[in-house]
C-alpha cells in the first residue's frame, strides 16, 4: 500500500480524537437529517433498539452510525424482537428464513453453527459490531437468540468498514442490555423431540435513580432433533451491567457462558438413495450414518467485555467496544464418505476427532462526528480495530466399519488416536489491525457515503508434528462509495459500489503463502416506505465477483493456485412491516445467478456452485384480534420456497427444489401469552442439499412446539 494512504488513514484517526468542534458548528450540526427520529414509548429509536412491531427504522450496522434504513444505501434486513418470538426463533438458523437474497438452512437442522449463504457466498458472524472467533462453522461461537434484541443482516461486502471478511456479507446480532423500561419475561416450552426447555429475561434498577441498571437472560434446553441420536441440549446464561452516571455517559458490561451437548447433525449420506434414486434402498430422513455410542458434540464458550459511549457535545461523540471470547470443544463423528465400488447399499465411513481451543480478543475504537460545511451536512465516523484470533487445532481421523444402508449393523468404531502419525496438530495466531474512516455527506435529499479502510493482517501457523511454521502478511485497501437521494414520499433510489478481501492462511505446495481473496460488488436499489407508515420495501440488482478463488494448477495437479473466479448476479425483493392494523408482513423474492467464470477445472467452468440456490421466495402473514379487553388472538404463518440446486461443482445431477409451510397460533390474557408454532407442517421429505455425490443432507421433518409465558 502507497505511503500517502497510510498517512491518510493514520491522520483521518488522530482527528477524530481531537477536542469537540465549535459550539456554532455543533448546534448547526443537530438539524442534519441522518439523525434517527423515530419514537416509541417517548424513547429515540437507535441500532440497539429491538424495533417496533417487524420493523426497524434505524440500524447501525451498516454504517456503524445510527442511520435510517431508508437512507443507508445498502441492502439490510433486520430481524427484530417481535419477530423473533412470534416465529418462535431458536437459532440464527431460523431467525434468517424469511430473508432476502439468504439460504438461511441448507444442511438442514444443523446444532453446529449457521451453514446459510448471503448473495451465494458464506457470511461472518458479528455480535454487537465485533466479528466472532474465526474458525470453521463446526467449531464456530452461536449466537443464542434469546439472548438477543435483534439481528441485522447487511448483504454485499462489508469490508470498508468491518475489514477482513466474506463477499456476501454479515449477520450481526445485537445483545439484550439493561433497560429502564425493562419487561421481564418467564418462559417453559415443550414440544418435538421430547423438548423441555425454560427460559427468563429479566432485570432492573440496582440504585433507584437508575444510574445502575441490570439484566439476566438465562435458558435451559434439553431436546433431541429430527435426525436419530441428534441432541440438542444446550445451558444459556447472559448477564450485563449499565451503568449511566449522567445523561452523557454509558458503560455496560457483558458476559455470556454456553454449554452445547449435542451430536453430529451433518449425515454425508450418498446422493444414491436420496437426491438420486437407488434400486436397493431408499433413507429416511431421521437416518444415522454416525455411531450412537461414538458420537459426541460437546462445546463450550465464553465471553466478557463492554461497550462504552461518551457523548463530548451535541456534535461529538466517543464508544469503544471490548470484547474476549473463549470456546473449547470435543467433537467425535462418524461419518459417511459414498458408497463403496460396485455396492448400492455399502456406506464408507470415517471415524473423526476435533479438539479445538480458540481465543479471540477484539477492539473497536470510534469517534462519531455531527458538523457542516456550508450546506452539506457531515456524520464524520474514523475508527481504529483490532482482532486477535489464537487457534489450538488438534484432529485425526481414520476409517469407521463401513454400514449396509439397507440392514445397518453399528459396529464399534476405534477412536483415531491424537498422536497417531496422520494427526493434524496446529498453533495459530491471527491478528488484524483497521483503520477506517467514513464520511455520510447530506445536501438536500442526497446522501453520499465515502468510505476508506486499511487493513494489516497476518496469521502465524505452526504445525506441531511437522515444526514447519507459515507465515501469511497482508495489507489491503478496501472502500465504498454510494450515493442515494431520499424523496419526500419515502422513495429513495440508490447506487453503491464497495470492494472486499479476505485473508487465507497457509500456502501451496511450494510453499509459498496464498494471497487473500477479493471481491467487488456493484448494487443498484430503490426503497420505499410510506409516509406515516412502519411497512418498508426494497428492491435491489447486484453484482458480486470474487478474485483470487484457488484452482488446479495446470502445470501440476497436486498444486493449486489463485486464478479461479466466482460472480453472483441477482436481484432481491423484501417487504417487512404492517399492512393493515394489526397485520404484519415479511416477502422476499431472490433470483440470483451464481456462476463458476474463470477456473482451471473444465468440467467447472461456467457452472453453479453447488448447494446454491437460484431462486428463493418466501412469505410471512401475522395477524393478532382482540377479543375482549383482556384476551387477544394472533395468527401466523408463512411459505418458504427454495429453488432447485447443483449437486456437485460439476452439475451433473440437480437437488430438486421445495416448498415448506409454517404456522403459528397464540392466546394473550393479561400477563399471558399461550403459543403454537409449527414448521415444515406438513412434513415434507426432502433433500436440502448435496454438496457433492457423497455428501447430501435431508433437511429438518415437522415439529411443532408450544410455549407459556408470563410478563410482568
Amino acid at each position: 500500500m502507497p505511503g500517502p494512504r497510510w498517512r491518510l488513514c493514520a491522520l483521518l484517526t488522530v482527528a477524530g480524537f481531537l477536542p469537540e468542534p465549535d459550539t456554532a458548528r455543533a448546534q448547526d450540526a443537530a438539524p442534519v437529517t441522518l439523525d434517527p427520529v423515530s419514537v416509541e414509548a417517548g424513547q429515540q429509536q437507535t441500532g440497539r433498539s429491538p424495533g417496533i412491531g417487524y420493523s426497524a427504522p434505524v440500524a447501525a450496522t451498516g454504517t456503524k452510525t445510527d442511520t435510517p434504513i431508508l437512507e443507508t444505501p445498502q441492502s439490510i434486513s433486520v430481524i427484530t424482537r417481535q419477530r423473533m418470538d412470534d416465529q418462535n426463533v431458536r437459532s440464527i438458523t431460523d431467525a434468517l428464513r424469511y430473508s432476502a437474497g439468504v439460504a438461511a438452512d441448507p444442511y438442514g437442522a444443523d446444532v453446529r453453527g449457521f451453514y446459510g449463504t448471503i448473495r451465494g457466498f458464506t457470511p461472518d458472524i458479528y455480535l454487537d459490531g465485533m466479528r466472532l472467533p474465526q474458525t470453521v462453522t463446526a467449531q464456530s461461537f452461536q449466537l443464542e437468540p434469546w439472548g438477543l434484541e435483534r439481528i441485522d443482516v447487511i448483504r454485499g461486502a462489508a469490508s470498508a468498514l468491518y475489514g477482513g471478511g466474506n463477499l456476501g456479507g454479515l449477520v450481526n446480532g445485537v445483545s439484550k442490555t439493561p433497560r429502564l423500561d425493562q419487561v421481564n419475561t418467564a418462559a417453559i416450552q415443550s414440544g418435538s423431540f421430547g423438548r423441555i426447555q425454560g427460559a427468563v429475561d429479566v432485570g432492573g434498577r440496582v440504585i433507584e435513580d437508575g444510574t445502575l441498571l441490570w439484566r439476566l437472560n438465562a435458558l435451559a434446553r434439553d431436546s433431541g432433533t429430527s435426525y436419530d441420536n441428534i441432541l440438542n441440549n444446550r445451558i444459556y446464561v447472559a448477564p450485563s451491567i449499565a451503568w449511566l452516571p449522567d445523561a452523557d455517559t454509558k458503560v455496560t458490561l457483558l458476559a455470556s457462558y454456553m454449554q452445547d451437548d449435542a451430536g453430529s447433525s451433518a449425515q454425508f449420506l450418498p446422493a444414491r438413495g436420496t437426491a438420486l434414486y437407488n434400486p436397493s434402498v431408499h433413507l429416511s430422513p431421521s437416518f444415522l450414518n454416525g455411531d450412537e455410542t461414538y458420537d459426541v458434540y460437546s462445546k463450550r464458550q465464553v465471553s466478557v467485555g463492554y461497550l462504552a459511549e461518551r457523548r463530548m457535545s451535541d456534535a461529538w461523540t466517543l464508544r469503544q467496544s471490548v470484547r474476549f471470547a473463549h470456546i473449547d470443544l470435543n467433537y467425535r463423528s462418524a461419518y459417511g464418505a459414498g458408497l463403496v465400488p460396485g455396492s448400492d447399499v455399502l456406506l464408507n465411513r470415517v471415524a473423526a476427532l476435533q479438539q479445538p481451543t480458540i481465543n479471540t480478543v477484539t477492539l473497536d475504537n470510534q469517534s462519531e462526528t455531527r458538523f457542516t460545511t456550508g450546506p452539506i451536512g457531515h456524520d464524520l465516523l474514523l475508527g481504529v480495530d483490532f482482532r486477535n484470533n489464537v487457534l489450538v487445532n488438534r484432529t485425526a481421523s481414520g476409517a469407521a466399519p463401513p454400514l449396509n444402508l439397507a440392514n445397518p449393523v453399528y459396529l464399534p468404531v476405534t477412536w483415531p488416536s491424537l498422536g497417531a502419525r496422520t494427526a493434524i496438530g496446529t498453533n495459530q495466531v491471527q491478528s488484524q489491525v483497521g483503520l477506517y474512516a467514513q464520511d455520510q455527506l447530506s445536501w438536500e435529499g442526497w446522501r453520499l457515503t465515502l468510505t476508506g479502510r486499511e487493513d494489516f493482517a497476518n496469521a502465524d501457523t505452526l504445525n506441531t508434528k511437522t515444526g514447519v511454521r507459515t507465515l501469511n502478511d497482508d495489507q489491503a485497501f478496501t472502500g465504498r462509495v454510494a450515493l442515494l437521494y431520499a424523496f419526500a414520499a419515502g422513495v429513495s433510489p440508490y447506487v453503491a459500489y464497495s470492494t472486499s478481501f479476505l485473508p487465507l492462511t497457509g500456502t501451496n505446495l511450494y510453499g509459498q503463502p496464498y494471497q487473500p481473496q477479493t471481491g467487488r460488488q456493484v448494487e443498484v436499489g430503490v426503497k420505499y416506505q410510506p409516509p406515516g407508515s412502519s411497512l418498508l420495501l426494497t428492491t435491489a440488482l447486484y453484482d458480486l465477483q470474487q478474485q483470487n478463488v484457488q484452482t488446479v494448477d495446470p502445470a501440476n495437479p497436486l498444486n493449486t493456485i489463485q486464478t479461479g473466479q466466482v460472480r453472483t448476479r441477482g436481484i432481491e425483493f423484501e417487504a417487512t412491516g404492517e399492512i393493515l392494523p394489526r397485520l404484519n408482513l415479511i416477502g422476499a423474492l431472490t433470483y440470483q445467478v451464481p456462476e463458476v467464470t474463470q477456473t482451471n477445472t473444465p468440467s467447472q467452468l461456467g457452472k453453479r456452485p453447488s448447494s446454491i440456490p437460484s431462486q428463493l421466495a418466501s412469505i410471512w402473514l401475522d395477524y393478532t384480534q382482540p377479543i375482549t379487553e383482556t384476551i387477544t388472538a394472533g395468527f401466523g404463518g408463512g411459505v418458504r420456497y427454495t429453488g432447485s440446486t447443483a449437486g456437485d461443482p460439476a452439475n451433473t445431477f440437480d437437488v430438486p427444489g421445495f416448498t415448506l409451510l409454517d404456522l403459528q397460533a397464540r392466546l394473550d390474557w393479561e400477563r399471558w401469552r399461550l403459543q403454537v408454532n409449527a414448521t415444515n407442517l406438513t412434513n415434507a421429505t426432502y433433500v436440502a442439499v448435496c454438496s457433492g455425490v457423497t455428501s447430501c443432507s435431508f433437511g429438518a421433518g415437522r415439529a411443532v412446539f408450544a410455549t407459556l409465558s408470563y410478563k410482568w
